[in-house]
């Protein structure tokens, strides 16, 4: 009940503080919707020798994409998180009975609830341009957005402990993040890729949760590419909210 409690209270703090600010609500759509209006009409040509392909077929392979991007943005939470720790807001936290893993997924809890309400906009705007998906079929890809989201929040709360300053954190999430978005199919297929760029892709989780995503948003809900995507991304939001408990707990040590 405590760890509850001390959940609850804490998210309730930073989602105020969160809204506050509602601008970066709009400021973090603004990318996924560019890419809606002016890359997605180009890939309607995409089967090449002039076969167009229809709408709902782009959107199903676009869509997943844009939703992905939307969900490794909580790559950069952190930034937010240092000048907290600086003032000494989250040395205070610490020296309280207050549960670690409370206190971190009440932080990771209130990156959720953004990026909830960024895809379910997404979607919405994405229906305009002609996406039609099974129910069963979006949530199961808003719950894996969802588990990546909990990845990167987690991975930049675990980094920004340890670097202490933005710098550091802007310096090791940038050079991770490029290169594994590149590489995860985001924008097109890795199937149309060169093979040593398929090779390098499997070494990369995103590329699963893609694939996962794609294949459920077109209705393919048994295919092997959701288990293994789903298995992949687990796997990593687990290891990255152990490695951020851990620092918070190093911290207070």
């Amino acid at each position: 009940m405590k760890f509850f409690t001390d959940g609850v209270l804490l998210f309730v703090r930073h989602i105020k503080k969160t809204f506050r600010s509602p601008a970066w609500l709009i400021i973090g759509m603004s990318q996924p919707v560019l890419y809606l209006l002016l890359y997605m009409p180009l890939l309607k040509n995409v089967a090449g020798g002039g076969q167009a392909v229809s709408a709902v077929d782009v959107t199903r392979l676009f869509v997943p994409g844009m939703l992905v991007i939307m969900s490794m943005g909580s790559l950069f939470a952190g930034f937010s998180f240092i000048p907290e720790m600086r003032q000494g807001l989250i040395a205070r936290w610490i020296v309280t009975p207050a549960s670690r893993v409370a206190i971190l997924l009440s932080m990771v809890l209130n990156n959720l609830v953004t990026l909830s309400l960024q895809s379910i906009i997404l979607i919405v705007i994405a229906t305009f341009f002609g996406l039609r998906i099974s129910v069963v079929g979006g949530v199961l890809t808003f719950i894996l957005i969802l588990l990546i989201g909990t990845s990167m929040a987690a991975l930049s709360y675990a980094i920004s402990l340890t670097t202490k300053n933005e710098m550091g954190l802007a310096q090791i999430t940038n050079t991770f993040y490029l290169p594994v978005l590149l590489l995860s199919g985001i924008m097109l297929p890795i199937s149309l890729a060169p093979h040593w760029i398929k090779v390098a892709a499997k070494f990369n989780p995103f590329y699963y949760a893609v694939e996962a995503s794609r294949s459920l948003f077109g209705g393919n809900l048994t295919a092997p590419v959701v288990f293994v995507g789903y298995g992949i991304t687990i796997l990593l939001a687990s290891i990255c909210v152990w490695s951020a408990v851990k620092a918070l707990q190093k911290m207070s040590a």
